[in-house]
């Protein structure tokens, strides 16, 4: 049997891998107009540190148990055991051990879940909670990616040797973060034993610590205003999608920052959806002669101005002061895209039939 393969160099590579693999998936998308750009910025505006392939927040605990595991070995136990190659290690054990303490059924938020041992995942917790976990600073990475931190804080430069010089007074820590500094600057207490019996609830000193978290470093965003807001949690948990949630949200007390950052997410969501359709209908048409999507298309150029919630003022503009890095290419074909929706697409017809690009 023919099999494919690759040679991977550092768990950089690895983790490079992973990435293009999860493109293969069922659910995955090839994002040729970089519009994917946008909508993670937004993401990352009202959910900050937070994506959807994070599967439960007990994994932003378990990656920093991990490493206090590693900070406890004696010299003797750490050598020829890196830090990266003992997280790793260390991950998959805790993916088999929450496999079988779920019963390998899915649903249940673990990463891995299908896999017995000796089989692995192409991304393991550690990649994919990496950014949540500097940005909600249970790990203190200075911006580093996984593998060089961990290969720093076991060699560190000179560079990094001199920042960690307290500066007088201002150079002092808090209370709370000199108790748990590490070796990985660690700002999560550490728990003995907390692999023993392991599931994925968190503990109410783990929740009551990340809600902390998520309070002063996510001010004023819709994740830190859902956990103190009862009457917007209520309305979160019970939409079917975004835009029924924003539609209900935008009607409750809220900051204008909140309520602003809702119906731009909102109205560009509603804005891609006729990209996507009228990508779909020139394809039918072009490729198979048919007129699938057509309807649908018509049905979204007469309705969109009705449909968004703030048509009148929406600026492509906006969304690039959030959207920072979006290509240039990109940033034309939105602004294109929402000028030909304000005349009704005239240049191009409503029934697909000419070229939209």
């Amino acid at each position: 049997m023919a099999s494919v393969g690759w040679i991977d160099f550092s768990p950089a590579h690895r983790n490079r891998i992973g990435s293009v693999l999860d493109l293969l998936r069922p659910e995955g998308v090839v994002d040729e107009l970089g519009l994917g750009t946008m909508r993670d910025a937004l993401a990352n505006r009202l959910f900050p540190g937070i994506s959807t392939i994070q599967t439960r927040a007990k994994y932003f605990f378990i990656i920093p148990y991990i490493l206090y595991d590693y900070q406890s070995l004696k010299p003797s136990q750490r050598r020829g055991r890196t830090p990266t190659r003992f997280l790793e290690e260390k991950e998959y054990e805790i993916m088999w051990q929450l496999a079988q303490e779920y019963n390998y059924i899915e649903g249940n938020g673990v990463i891995g879940i299908s896999k017995r041992k000796p089989n692995k995942i192409a991304r393991r917790p550690s990649a994919i909670y990496w950014n949540g976990l500097s940005t909600y600073n249970f790990i203190d990475t200075r911006g580093l990616a996984a593998s060089s931190f961990l290969n720093q804080a076991v060699n560190p430069s000179m560079e990094s040797l001199l920042s960690e010089e307290p500066k007088g007074d201002d150079g002092g820590k808090d209370d709370r973060d000199a108790e748990y500094e590490s070796m990985f600057r660690i700002k999560v207490a550490p728990k003995t034993n907390w692999s023993g019996s392991l599931r994925l609830d968190l503990d109410k000193d783990e929740a009551e610590f990340f809600a902390d978290r998520i309070n002063s470093l996510a001010k004023n965003t819709l994740l830190s205003t859902a956990l103190t807001n009862e009457r917007l949690w209520q309305v979160f948990n019970k939409a079917g999608n975004f835009a029924d949630f924003v539609k209900s949200a935008i009607q409750l007390p809220l900051s204008d920052e909140v309520r602003s950052m809702l119906i731009i997410a909102h109205d560009f969501s509603e804005l891609a959806y006729g990209i996507h359709l009228a990508y779909n209908c020139q394809l039918q048409r072009k490729v198979f002669n048919r007129k699938n999507f057509e309807d649908d298309w018509k049905d979204w150029t007469k309705n969109i101005q009705r449909n968004m919630l703030d048509y009148a003022n929406f600026n492509p503009d906006v969304l690039f002061t959030h959207a920072i890095t979006t290509r240039a290419a990109t940033t034309q074909f939105v602004n294109e895209w929402w000028s030909q929706t304000q005349n009704g697409f005239r240049d191009f017809g409503v029934n697909c039939r000419k070229p939209l690009w």
